[in-house]
């Protein structure tokens, strides 16, 4: 629908950019500050995405245990802001949330079903949360066509203050029955109403084609009602359920049994986003393992982790189930097998494995198709071990729906330019870009700082022409508007001079007991690291690699140690770290 004046152009824009990086922290883990004193292994993984990019740092202080259940949640501008397992709320100062403790019963470890728990912004209310979660899950007999049938009692919602306590917040209420009956366990996930503001929410009744449709908006939450799809028969099992980014499409996983030939099931649907409603039901049988589910950015493709192999789905082909291409198979390394999978805000999809490991598999560029999409094994490696989990999140980053009959708040499709890059590894000149813009661009345009004509293309690659810092903007376009984003990029010039490069490599903990952990989150010609006592003298030297890379000090004694990175010989960073008394 069109806009009638510059007034309410100005009122539209505060409103869509609140909603933008709610999923910037992710915490991954297991036991944190449970464990006195602390394991190098057991800590918190704290994954944010600053400027695009992944970066990586433990933390001992947070008590909590994640399980399946991980539900955190990041204010406007990416900070964190609160979290749950589905038993406790907690906050950024690694604190239980007043009235936080003990949503469901006491399960100190923490729910262990996938999205079981999901936290997202009230509309309207700048510092409110609502976080919807399930209460303790049953588990009957064999069904009897040999279904594992678990469910849950009740939906539950509980609603945070985080403006309360000085910014610690408050619970406000807790067990506010949204939903009462008895439903599939967990894949409790959200779309952004057509109207850009609201959200619709699913539950799907127990072994049911009954779908639950909620609506949250800025008076809370409504059971909008129930609707049934189809007459295909509908199996619960352990799964994850997603919509598509662009929330055309909602798709749901569930493993059911161990069947070699239909144990699994993908329940494909068509979302409408003004009503909420599901139509044009496609069911895929596959043999029976466990994993997860995740769209590409671009909404075309989906993924489907089946724990020894991945696929992708074509979901514009006239035959989704005949789209399916192979695009990994488990290579050995120990103990992980394919997981619960989640589209993160660098537009790279990441699994979790199926055991407790310190390793996650990536989807490089979930947007291209079949093996290009580079389904990376054991890519990233975590400070600490994480216990199979991926964050649950929706896309935030989606506005509304224009010209629609549910267009109707006066909103606009504004878009927001943001934008990723990474150095080739032999040539820091050569820079490839990848777009992250949001609110549906269509005109991509880059200007590269070296007075250059630039370029046109989504995701250039470009060469620099000699080394030095440049200030890299992309400007995004559409019918409604433009905006532009720039970053400093600092090209072939010294490295301790690079600031950027400096908060890409950290050495952790501090103190530290048993071991080190050096995280690289950016590409360096043949890092090493060196650790020096105080007289000067070299006792570790190791080649580092992408990400996590941990170094065992048992044999040193407590006291003050030295580290530098080099990289092709260069020194990159220095720093001073503390070996403490057990």
């Amino acid at each position: 629908m069109k806009k009638s004046s510059f007034l309410a152009i100005l009122c539209c824009l505060p409103i869509l950019v609140i909603a933008q990086r709610h999923d910037n922290t992710t915490l991954l883990g297991y036991y944190g500050g449970f464990i006195s004193p602390p394991d190098d292994d057991l800590g918190i993984s704290v994954l944010t995405f600053p400027d695009g990019s992944l970066q990586m740092e433990e933390n001992f202080d947070l008590t909590m245990y994640f399980d399946f259940t991980n539900a955190p949640f990041s204010d406007s501008s990416g900070k964190l802001h609160c979290y749950s397992n589905g038993v406790n709320l907690m906050n950024a100062l690694w604190d239980t949330i007043q009235n936080g403790e003990t949503l469901t019963t006491d399960r100190p470890l923490g729910s262990i079903w996938p999205q079981f728990a999901l936290a997202m912004p009230k509309p309207g209310h700048s510092n409110r949360v609502v976080l919807l979660y399930g209460d303790e899950e049953i588990m009957y007999p064999f069904g009897p066509d040999g279904e594992l049938w678990i469910v849950s009692h009740n939906l539950y919602a509980a609603e945070v203050d985080m403006a309360a306590n000085q910014g610690a917040g408050e619970v406000l209420s807790k067990g506010q029955i949204v939903v009462q009956d008895s439903l599939a366990l967990g894949k409790f996930t959200a779309c952004k109403h057509a109207n850009g503001r609201d959200w619709w929410i699913l539950a799907q009744k127990h072994n049911s084609k009954k779908f639950y449709t909620i609506l949250l908006d800025p008076q809370g939450l409504h059971n909008m009602g129930t609707q049934i799809v189809s007459g295909i028969k509908m199996y619960d099992g352990m799964g994850q359920a997603c919509f598509s980014p662009n929330g055309e499409h909602y798709v749901m996983y569930d493993a059911v049994t161990f069947d070699t030939i239909d144990g699994e099931y993908l329940n494909i649907y068509d979302f409408n986003r003004c009503t909420g409603l599901l139509s044009n039901h496609r069911q895929i049988g596959l043999p029976g393992q466990i994993g997860g589910i995740a769209f590409s950015p671009n909404s075309r493709y989906f993924y489907h982790n089946n724990f020894l192999k991945a696929y992708q789905y074509d979901i514009l082909a006239s035959n989704i189930e005949a789209s399916k291409t192979l695009v990994a198979e488990w290579d050995g390394y120990p103990g992980t097998p394919f997981f619960f999978m989640q589209l993160m805000p660098d537009n790279k999809i990441y699994s979790s494995t199926t055991t407790i490991t310190d390793v996650m598999h990536v989807i490089q560029y979930p947007d291209e198709a079949g093996a290009a999409c580079q389904y990376t094994q054991h890519a990233v490696h975590l400070p600490t071990r994480n216990s199979r989990s991926v964050p649950n999140f929706p896309n935030f980053r989606l506005g509304p729906l224009d010209g629609s009959l549910c267009d109707t708040l006066g909103l606009d499709n504004y878009p927001i330019a943001w934008y990723r890059y990474t150095q080739d590894t032999l040539d820091p000149l050569a820079v490839e870009f990848r777009d992250l813009s949001y609110y549906e661009p269509t005109d991509w345009s880059w200007d590269f700082g070296d007075g250059s004509a630039g370029s046109s293309e989504r995701h250039p690659t470009y060469v620099f022409d000699s080394a030095g810092v440049y200030q890299v903007c992309l400007t995004v376009s559409n019918a409604n508007g433009s905006n532009t984003h720039c970053k400093t990029l600092y090209l072939g010039v010294t490295s301790t001079e690079n600031p950027v490069l400096q908060s890409q490599i950290v050495v952790s903990p501090n103190p530290f007991s048993s071991r080190i952990s050096i995280a690289l989150s950016t590409n360096l010609r043949s890092p090493v690291f060196h650790l020096y006592n105080q007289l000067g003298n070299l006792l570790r030297e190791e080649s580092l690699a992408y990400g996590i890379t941990e170094i065992e000090t048992e044999a040193l004694p407590p006291g003050i140690y030295f580290w530098v990175v080099m990289s092709n010989g260069e020194l990159v960073k220095s720093g001073k770290i503390v070996k403490s008394v057990r």
